[in-house]
């Protein structure tokens, strides 16, 4: 293995953090998806109106992954 420059080493640690937070935000989206198919179809067996979508968390911005990375 060569060694890393630093300016390697910086962009494989945001590569990292990218890769980090992307990965919680969409473990994040898919609870929420799948509480909220859980919550319609309980409104649905009780004759009820689904529920209103919770929405989504936002995506990973350039200042997260580079706060991450730091």
């Amino acid at each position: 293995m060569s060694n890393m420059t630093p300016f390697e080493i910086r962009l494989e640690l945001l590569k990292m953090a990218q890769s980090m937070l992307e990965s919680d935000y969409y473990g994040r989206r898919e609870i929420i998806a799948n509480q909220y198919a859980a919550e319609c179809d309980a409104a649905k067996l009780r004759g009820e109106e689904p529920p209103k979508h919770p929405g989504y968390p936002s995506f990973p911005s350039e200042q997260e992954i580079i706060a991450k990375a730091q």
